[in-house]
């Protein structure tokens, strides 16, 4: 793979994909609890906390980095709170205030603690994990990165983590009112996903960066949003794109920067990361299954056709109660002007209508089937209960309430039905013999149609 070793090559996804587990699981509660932006101010403001820790110990120890990350992370959430009370601001914009400010702090002390801690500034922004592998300890006779171990640590503590709270944060994740409620001490709770959060943060610094930190704690989980509905399912989705993101990211920036760059030099695994990231994210925006655009669409798609085929059956059903024919280029016209809809739409509409048996051409005269004028008269039934509802009920005058009851009518199902003519006065067995706002008569829906 370009100047790398596969064995190099391996433990960098190995690290990326490691980073990704670590960070879904605090970055599912983030995402979950609508508060991503915490993702973005815990990395940058745990910062100070690092420089404060190297400050007063004078080494790197995980120990000390990890209380001054802890204890930068829950400033940050206290700290804006208390300003977003004290100011009457809103609480995003105290939140962005007091991270900002952070992190600036936390730059200027990291400057002045550089030449006496080995520590980068520009390593704790961008990360290196291409040079992640070089350090490395034996481990049962295998060389095996530093980072491997820290962030595979992180892990199983986010996991276990996670799964002795669980019901707690999952109630706290929906609903922090019932959590409050029930007992599970919601601002506990937000502490530990701020802890998780921190620590992952913390361990991963200077293998992966701040900016690519963020990125797999939020970009992940979101994307994993799209497909489930389940908190466990964000969590495993999250893990899986970001392992995806990893393996995919580095290949990219090794084997398919190269051969486009000019010069055929490689790109930052961990820009590469972050980006396609980005791409698995927009791909799940398009075609992840009930949010995705795709679906959406098919479903506003089938959503118009089948107003557009009710639309036809109720103005077939009317002309026939007037004892009136239309040819199906009349029809066609008749729906075009009406419901105003495309002229290719009404065409679409009809054929459909054939195709299920429930409207035929006889002679060039468009009639409804057996079937069809049981759906006409569900329709229609449902469309004067409206009116007659709309008129009793909401006292709206009698000339406005026929475009209303045309919406409704198409989500009109058979208990809906019978609730309207209740509330309408209008019996079971009344045979047709109520009339609605205009003077027609309320239609019996026959017994072989099950539901609108």
């Amino acid at each position: 793979m370009n100047a790398w070793t596969l064995a190099v090559d391996g433990w960098i996804i190995a690290i990326g994909a490691l980073g990704a587990l670590a960070c879904a699981v605090p970055g599912a509660f983030l995402v979950v609890r609508r508060t991503s932006m915490l993702a973005d101010a815990v990395s940058h403001a745990v910062l100070p906390g690092i420089a404060v820790a190297f400050l007063l110990s004078g080494t790197r120890d995980p120990l000390w980095m990890f209380l001054g990350a802890a204890a930068a992370g829950l400033f940050v959430t206290l700290g804006s709170s208390a300003l977003a009370r004290i100011a009457r601001i809103d609480s995003g914009a105290a939140l962005g205030i007091v991270f900002t400010t952070m992190f600036a702090l936390g730059l200027i002390l990291i400057v002045q603690v550089a030449d006496r801690v080995d520590l980068d500034p520009s390593c704790v922004l961008y990360g290196a994990i291409e040079l992640a592998p070089l350090d490395s300890i034996l481990l049962l006779g295998v060389e095996v990165p530093r980072a491997v171990l820290v962030l595979g640590g992180v892990t199983l503590l986010n996991a276990f983590v996670a799964v002795i709270f669980w019901k707690e944060l999952t109630v706290m994740a929906f609903d922090p009112a019932l959590a409050r409620t029930l007992g599970c001490r919601p601002k506990l709770m937000e502490s530990i996903i701020l802890g998780m959060a921190a620590a992952t943060c913390v361990a991963a610094f200077e293998s992966v960066g701040s900016i690519l930190i963020v990125a797999m704690m939020i970009i992940p989980a979101a994307s994993a949003r799209l497909w489930s509905d389940r908190l466990a399912g964000v969590i495993v989705g999250a893990m899986l794109i970001g392992i995806l993101g990893a393996l995919v990211g580095h290949w990219i920036a090794t084997a398919v920067a190269p051969a486009i760059i000019p010069g055929g030099r490689d790109a930052s695994s961990a820009g590469s990361i972050a980006a396609t990231l980005g791409a698995l994210l927009v791909a799940s925006i398009v075609v992840a299954p009930r949010r995705g655009i795709v679906v959406r669409l098919v479903h506003r798609w089938l959503l118009t056709l089948r107003i557009a085929r009710e639309d036809a059956i109720g103005l077939l059903w009317r002309l026939d109660e007037d004892q009136r024919t239309v040819a199906p280029a009349q029809l066609r016209d008749l729906l075009v002007r009406g419901a105003e809809i495309p002229n290719w739409l009404a065409r679409m509409a009809i054929a459909h209508l054939v195709r299920d048996g429930r409207l035929e051409c006889v002679e060039n005269v468009a009639r409804l089937t057996t079937q069809g004028r049981a759906d006409g008269a569900s329709l229609v039934r449902s469309h004067r209960l409206w009116e007659i509802y709309l008129m009793q009920r909401l006292a709206i005058a009698k000339d406005h309430v026929h475009p209303t009851a045309m919406v409704l009518e198409h989500i009109t199902d058979a208990v809906m039905r019978e609730q309207l003519a209740r509330e309408g006065g209008i019996a079971a067995d009344d045979h047709g013999t109520r009339a609605d706002p205009h003077g027609r008569a309320v239609p019996e829906v026959p017994r072989t149609n099950g539901a609108n």
